[in-house]
């Protein structure tokens, strides 16, 4: 109650003061990247970074459809994947891009030492990589996965350094000329393809210009600044008019700065999904082990109190990864379930008569969300202690998995449900690798084989069959305990023009400002 006082008190206290000149934009977000490598992390704070400055072979639009970006187009051949590049794409240094740039990053994405996460799994169904020309690149599969040009979506393409030449070849790529994620200290090393340029890089500021080799750099900005602020210093911003759009912002003060006026709350569904994981690789015997005490966790969250009470408008509940709607979603499983005195009667046939006690790892963006969520467990007897860990600690926590559950939460293409169940809960059964987002190594050759039959589906009937079987078969398990979608937000000042997306990412090239009477809005 305290802190609620101090915040209101902060936020009446703030006074408005003249906003920032037309031509440039100021973004608060809670999370920038630490690194300027746009290889070295994959959350969204860092795709709020590489994704201005940053292309890859293909993107995706706000509804997650796949669109041309440095290549023109692709197709699929007996011999693999052909990627036709643009001819007419130059880096930010006024290199013209070629295949050699191409197979360099994928190298480096797969490989790069001591990043906290890669794109090495995202990578892992390549086997190797063939410039047929300098503007055609052949990739060959290990399977028969269709959907693969989405898989490469979101990895960044750098320039090779001069004299790098490398060879990509499963397990390991081969050549000389890498670059560590220090190198990425220098600006002649920053450069891409995107709109953007980097201008200065600190983990709490980044600036940015636009890209005079872009074909989209005729547009409002003349500078862009990302911002990491704390959630005072957010809501400071939009109330004083230095900042332009807050990203995530925090949700216990979207209802009064929206009061405020001048401001444009941005609400929509988006394919972010917070769920509960299980360690499934404990050498011990854990009473996880049991299907009904996996299902007594499940009973004892009330998905829907967790969306009207504490988060209302800002989530929906979800018993499976599918957004309502969706086509590959199964309407055999329920969205909530909540009975803590059922949970209780599970916990006793399976030998707990006296509840049981678990220890569950959250970051921090998941920590207050399990928090909450430890509350019911231990109301159903499922006493729960959570434990917070830093960004960079949870995932070698996860994998060391030394924790009974797992809080999680998962951006996922929704154009690309194959790739998302199995990076969520793939084995190493049908030829595939283990997900890269499956720490608890949950097992089931059923399910590999219905997801891998799904990526090898050539028509979007069978693929969508496929996958609710999969969904419901996870559900019949209790492999995993999905709790609800995050809606993406966004506050926005008047003067300013936003598309949300339903991936939650935002572009810089889909903000533009707001004409009133034949000027702009300031």
């Amino acid at each position: 109650m305290l802190a609620l006082v101090c915040l209101f008190s902060l936020i009446m206290a703030l006074m408005l003061v003249p906003g920032v000149t037309a031509a440039e934009l100021r973004i608060g977000a809670p999370e920038l990247p630490r690194s300027p490598d746009p290889h070295f992390g994959l959350n969204w704070g860092d795709r709020l970074y590489y994704d201005q400055v940053y292309e890859g072979l293909v993107e995706t639009d706000g509804h997650t459809k796949v669109l041309p970006a440095l290549a023109e187009s692709w197709e699929r051949t007996e011999a693999g994947w052909l990627f036709r590049l643009r001819k007419d794409v130059r880096f930010q240094d006024g290199r013209a891009l070629t295949t050699r740039d191409v197979v360099f990053s994928l190298c480096r994405a797969r490989n790069l030492p001591g990043a906290p996460r890669t794109f090495a799994k995202t990578l892992g169904n390549v086997e190797m990589l063939t410039a047929v020309e300098p503007h055609q690149l052949l990739v060959r599969l290990l399977d028969g996965d269709q959907r693969f040009p989405l898989a490469v979506a979101t990895i960044p393409i750098v320039a090779a350094p001069a004299g790098a030449l490398w060879r990509f070849a499963s397990p390991a790529c081969e050549g000389t000329g890498h670059l560590d994620s220090a190198a990425f200290a220098d600006p002649a090393l920053r450069a891409g393809t995107g709109p953007f340029k980097v201008v200065d890089f600190t983990p709490d500021r980044i600036v940015l210009a636009p890209n005079p080799y872009h074909g989209d750099h005729g547009q409002a900005w003349r500078q862009v600044e990302l911002l990491r602020l704390t959630e005072s210093g957010l809501i400071r911003g939009v109330l004083d008019r230095t900042l332009d759009i807050v990203y995530a912002p925090p949700a216990a003060a979207m209802e009064f700065v929206d009061s405020r006026g001048g401001v444009n709350v941005h609400l929509m569904p988006s394919t972010a999904i917070t769920y509960l994981q299980f360690n499934w690789r404990s050498s011990s015997p854990s009473p996880l082990q049991d299907m009904k005490v996996r299902e007594a966790i499940r009973l004892a969250l009330p998905r829907d109190v967790l969306s009207r009470r504490f988060m209302p408008g800002l989530v929906t509940p979800t018993g499976q990864v599918a957004l309502p709607g969706a086509p590959d979603r199964s309407p055999a499983i329920p969205d909530d379930e909540y009975d803590p005195a059922a949970a209780r009667r599970l916990l006793a046939a399976a030998g707990y008569p006296n509840g049981i006690s678990i220890r569950m790892l959250a970051g921090p963006s998941q920590y207050k969300v399990a928090k909450i969520l430890a509350l019911f467990l231990t109301q159903a007897g499922i006493a729960t202690d959570v434990r917070e860990e830093t960004a960079e600690q949870v995932v070698a926590r996860r994998r060391a998995g030394d924790y009974d559950l797992y809080c999680m939460g998962r951006i996922y293409s929704a154009a690309d449900m194959p790739d998302t169940f199995h990076a969520l809960l793939g084995g190493a059964g049908a030829g595939m690798a283990p997900g890269e987002r499956n720490y608890g190594g949950y097992n089931d050759l059923t399910f590999d084989r219905l997801v891998a039959d799904a990526r090898a589906a050539n028509a979007d009937r069978p693929r969508n069959q496929l996958l609710r079987k999969a969904a419901e078969r996870a559900y019949a398990d209790v492999a995993w305990i999905p709790v609800f979608h995050t809606k993406s937000a966004w506050i926005a000042q008047s003067r300013v023009r936003m598309q949300p997306r339903l991936d939650r990412s935002l572009r810089l090239t889909d903000i533009d400002l707001v004409e009133t009477a034949g000027q702009l809005a300031r």
